[in-house]
């Protein structure tokens, strides 16, 4: 079986403008938090809230927050993933922080905690963005089925580097073949511990 799309690839034809866009930057209201331990904190969020911490070089120490717990949900309802960016106003100051881990009740999936990074344009950071798929594979019209791999990979980058999504067009994929990060041009100053070798999407026989 052959296992990478049997055409010379043509760089320019995996790029697309989303790759020269960078993230959406979005934003929630804080306060900063007096409740700590399991107790409080289980309190706290029966009362709507849900806490979380901001930390990172640009800020003194840790800061204990806590923010809606509704407008946090309707937030990460319209994304696809919890690596955001998002200017947060904590007390009347704004600053720009990228979310690094979203805890969840493994039952419910209720988020239970965010971890915020404290960051500036220039902060070069490891994030993850997500793999969009473009196009219609030639080889669905001999009845394949597009199995998409990787849906986020990990990047690193300036924040103001780092790019919407990494988009993969897999028109030119045929029946029982790959597509492969080496087949995707990256943008300008954005790495990946990923090797080329990596399969994002292949065409699968149903």
């Amino acid at each position: 079986m052959r296992t990478d799309v049997g055409r010379t690839p043509n760089k320019t034809q995996f790029q697309d403008i989303e790759r020269i866009r960078t993230m959406t930057t979005y934003s929630l209201k804080a306060t900063k938090r007096e409740a700590i331990g399991t107790g409080k904190l289980n309190a706290l969020r029966a009362q709507g809230y849900l806490p979380g911490v901001v930390y990172g070089a640009s800020v003194a120490e840790n800061i204990n927050v806590q923010l809606k717990a509704s407008e946090v949900r309707a937030l990460f309802a319209t994304v696809d993933t919890d690596s955001i960016l998002v200017n947060l106003e904590l007390d009347g100051q704004s600053m720009l922080t990228l979310v690094k881990d979203v805890q969840r009740n493994w039952l419910t999936d209720n988020m239970n905690h965010v971890d915020f990074c404290a960051v500036t344009p220039d902060t070069v950071v490891k994030t993850r963005v997500q793999v969009k798929l473009v196009g219609t594979p030639v080889g669905t019209a001999m009845g394949g089925v597009v199995h998409q791999i990787v849906h986020e990979m990990p990047v690193k980058c300036a924040v103001k580097d780092i790019p919407s999504c990494i988009t993969a067009d897999i028109t030119n994929v045929g029946m029982k073949e790959s597509f492969r990060l080496s087949q995707v041009e990256l943008p300008a100053n954005v790495s990946t511990p990923f090797n080329g070798t990596v399969v994002l999407a292949s065409v699968i026989k149903p």
